[in-house]
């Protein structure tokens, strides 16, 4: 599926779920993610190399776990991204198959994720990082075949604004963020 997705830091999770409360949208209840992100050997970001995350969803704790593979391609200069997702039985088989294929293993993200569907096309996420300070808001937009993904983009920032969001949008992933924090020395005297 093709998608744009903008994602920003956010000052206040608060204010920005009560702004959303305001016009009658909920937030579901907060759910755990775990991604271990696998990349192709000399992998390199800027040429929209594919990215694969085997991902662990834990929605109730009183259920099993759900795992799933999502294949994504990140086009920086066209503003959208290709991504394909598939339920996977065995999670230490697929990661095997990973690992035959030549690919490894780049990060480890795990998160508590808050979303809200608007529409039938766009999805709102609060993202609590684990390893990282604050919050982080995404906004994905499906786009269709005709869909001009530059216009979806300045849509999906036209509505950050309008929800009192302001910055400018993190486009590095959260695996590369934590990579950064990790190795900057200050963030380890803090």
């Amino acid at each position: 599926m093709k998608k744009t997705i903008i994602k920003m830091k956010l000052n206040s999770r608060t204010d920005f779920i009560e702004m959303l409360q305001e016009i009658d949208f909920s937030f579901s209840a907060p759910y755990w993610q775990h991604d271990r992100v696998f990349v192709p050997k000399r992998f390199a970001r800027d040429k929209a190399m594919p990215r694969l995350s085997l991902r662990t969803i834990v929605k109730d704790p009183e259920k099993k776990a759900t795992y799933a593979l999502v294949m994504r391609r990140h086009f920086e200069d066209e503003k959208f991204d290709l991504v394909n997702a598939t339920v996977v039985k065995d999670y230490s088989e697929m990661a095997h198959i990973l690992y035959q294929l030549g690919y490894e293993l780049r990060y480890e993200v795990s998160r508590r994720r808050e979303e809200l569907r608007m529409g039938n096309s766009v999805n709102v996420y609060i993202d609590k990082i684990d390893g990282l300070p604050g919050y982080y808001a995404r906004i994905e937009s499906d786009l269709g075949e005709k869909d001009n993904p530059q216009d979806a983009y300045n849509d999906i920032l036209e509505t950050f604004k309008v929800l009192h969001v302001s910055g400018t949008p993190v486009v590095e992933t959260y695996g590369e963020i934590l990579e950064s924090s990790k190795s900057n020395p200050m963030n380890k005297i803090q």
